[in-house]
């Protein structure tokens, strides 16, 4: 099992939704009350943006393992700062990551390794990096930071 350190501290509402739907909701900033109607109305946001139309199981993104390989073959678009792994998936180097399983946000370093993968290194530790395919199979899986774009 991987646990995440979450600093309860820094955060006015947390809401997790495993894979499988079990949810955790912590509230320790605000009363219970204040948190359920903040939650109601991100309930109605979401449901005022859904199409009038029931939703296609066959549009939902596909879910990809952290483990999965990128595949060989990568494509980069430095001036977009977009690459394309081996397999298809658009990767946007210009915005930070986070890793599940570490503490700190990753962004590109502006260089590919070897292979033509690109190389993360950790926000505010340049001397700390590890290409993209060996981030998300040691600390991933990975996601856009907040305000990030995937």
């Amino acid at each position: 099992m991987n646990i995440r350190l979450i600093d309860y501290d820094e955060q006015a509402l947390v809401v997790t939704v495993a894979r499988d739907g079990v949810t955790m909701v912590a509230a320790p900033r605000m009363c219970d009350s204040a948190a359920a109607d903040l939650l109601r109305s991100i309930a109605d946001q979401l449901d005022a943006g859904h199409p009038p139309y029931p939703c296609d199981p066959a549009a939902t993104p596909e879910q990809h393992s952290h483990a999965e390989p990128l595949g060989h073959g990568g494509a980069l678009d430095a001036d977009r700062r977009v690459w394309t792994d081996g397999t298809g998936h658009v990767w946007d180097l210009s915005g930070r990551w986070t890793a599940a399983e570490t503490s700190g946000e990753w962004e590109w370093s502006g260089r590919l390794d070897s292979s033509g993968t690109p190389v993360m290194t950790v926000v505010g530790s340049p001397e700390v990096c590890e290409s993209l395919d060996v981030l998300r199979a040691l600390y991933g899986p990975i996601s856009p930071s907040v305000g990030g774009r995937s």
